[in-house]
């Protein structure tokens, strides 16, 4: 580091700074996609990092010499910091362009782009925590910390951050096991008990959801960690269940009803036949008999599964009438009074007359 801060090494360390941006120019414009994605990502450091340090190093040390304010000691630890800080920033730019370069997502071979994009996300937020404990690390040594000393000191930092910071360290944690048990990915449509919408971004902190009204959610990722998070995406099908009811007159068109019912769902071509059929007479209601429709569709999605229940409930309709049968509806039956005779009206109220 001290041929650095002299003339002699400022003149070496730019002709070497022009080398290298010339070279990283070639390679930005020749290269193939991951040499080049590597040649922008280290442009910045080279140019202003490493520029940084080396006359930053050299004027310091030129005004060291006419005023002595430090010794040569804390020069080199000053350069050295310099150049640690720029080693730490070309390794995230490099790390992060070769993380999320199509060479990567070759060697993943993930057949989901989500669990992809999740995965690589993930790598970018572990590499950046790495690259960050081993700056700090490589600083404090720098500075002459011993070894134990800066584990002591890291771990009760860690320690002290946890507990005051205990509501952030919980988010954070629980945005790591969003990508480690993966219970839903980015584009996913998620009901919790509060809200339901689809996801549009997990972050470190909170998960960003849209919800069906086009209003964006900022939920904390804690909330996904302590509450049941319901994910229809991820269902192998879709239930259809309804209770139609029918007049009190029908109780005998209603056992040919139901077995003309079962035959339509057992043979719709959108109804999983590997999953339970049931049509039944299942209740004597106030006003009606309810017959029971539950079976399940093949497909998982949503505006599929209501025409297929739709249509599945106009051909219900069409064999109701066809039976000769109707469809109920809530009402109360009033009975007249029997027509009351004049004659004992009469002398019952002379009676009241003369007991009065």
């Amino acid at each position: 580091m001290e041929f650095l801060q002299t003339t002699s090494g400022l003149l070496t360390g730019t002709a070497l700074l022009g080398g290298l941006w010339l070279m990283l120019q070639l390679l930005g414009r020749h290269g193939r996609n991951l040499g080049n994605k590597l040649a922008l990502a280290l442009r910045r450091p080279v140019l202003i990092g490493l520029g940084l340090t080396l006359y930053a190093t050299w004027l310091t040390q030129l005004i060291n010499r006419e005023v002595a304010l430090v010794s040569q000691q804390m020069l080199n630890r000053f350069s050295l910091t310099l150049l640690i800080g720029t080693i730490s920033w070309a390794s995230l730019n490099v790390g992060h362009a070769f993380i999320r370069s199509g060479q990567m997502r070759r060697w993943l071979a993930m057949k989901d782009p989500k669990d992809q994009a999740m995965l690589i996300n993930l790598m970018g937020r572990m590499y950046t925590i790495l690259a960050l404990l081993f700056t700090a690390a490589a600083l404090m040594v720098n500075f002459g910390i011993p070894s134990a000393a800066i584990a002591t000191m890291l771990g009760g930092a860690g320690i002290g951050i946890t507990f005051a910071t205990q509501q952030v360290s919980q988010n954070f944690l629980s945005g790591f096991m969003l990508f480690f048990n993966r219970p839903f990915k980015e584009g996913d449509w998620i009901c919790a008990d509060s809200f339901q919408g689809t996801v549009e971004k997990i972050g470190w902190y909170y998960t960003r959801v849209q919800t069906f009204d086009r209003r964006p959610l900022f939920i904390p990722n804690s909330v996904f960690a302590t509450s049941p998070i319901e994910n229809p995406g991820q269902m192998y099908n879709r239930r259809i269940l309804a209770n139609i009811s029918l007049r009190y007159e029908d109780l005998g068109r209603i056992a040919g009803i139901t077995t003309d019912v079962r035959q339509l769902l057992e043979q719709h071509p959108d109804i999983d036949q590997k999953q339970t059929i049931l049509v039944n007479f299942n209740e004597w209601d106030a006003s009606s008999i309810n017959m029971m429709v539950y079976c399940f569709t093949k497909t998982t999605v949503w505006r599929e599964w209501l025409d297929i229940q739709q249509s599945i409930f106009l051909e219900i309709a069409a064999i109701v009438q066809r039976t000769g049968a109707d469809f109920a509806f809530n009402c109360t039956t009033l009975y007249p009074a029997p027509e009351s005779d004049g004659a004992a009206l009469s002398n019952l109220i002379a009676r009241r007359n003369q007991a009065a």
